[in-house]
């Protein structure tokens, strides 16, 4: 019986083993692939760009913190002061709904 499991045991990791590598070959395939089409959409990009007489430029995607902050500050500076006249005072106070009826503030009942 033990050489039974054994043999099971050693069956067991050696699929293991293959399914992992399976698994790391079809990922690092699918990186291929992917880095394979961001090649091949550039050199079109670039072929188009020297049939039409332009300079080849890499892909760029520039972003600065401080721009996106500047253009909110901007926007809120431009509003000025708040005026007295749009403040408005209230009392808050609770209206009972159709569940809440005779419920002191809208308390959910025991369950």
């Amino acid at each position: 019986m033990s050489g039974l499991n054994q043999a099971l045991a050693s069956l067991s990791r050696l699929v293991l083993r293959l399914l992992l590598a399976a698994a790391a070959t079809l990922f690092v395939l699918s990186l291929l692939a992917a880095v394979a089409v961001l090649a091949a959409i550039w050199s079109l990009r670039a072929v188009w760009a020297r049939l039409r007489g332009r300079p080849v430029t890499p892909f760029v995607r520039r972003f600065d913190l401080g721009a996106g902050f500047g253009q909110v500050m901007r926007r809120g500076a431009g509003r000025g002061p708040v005026r007295e006249d749009e403040i408005i005072d209230v009392q808050a106070r609770d209206l009972p709904g159709p569940a809440q009826e005779g419920r002191p503030g809208g308390a959910l009942p025991p369950q």
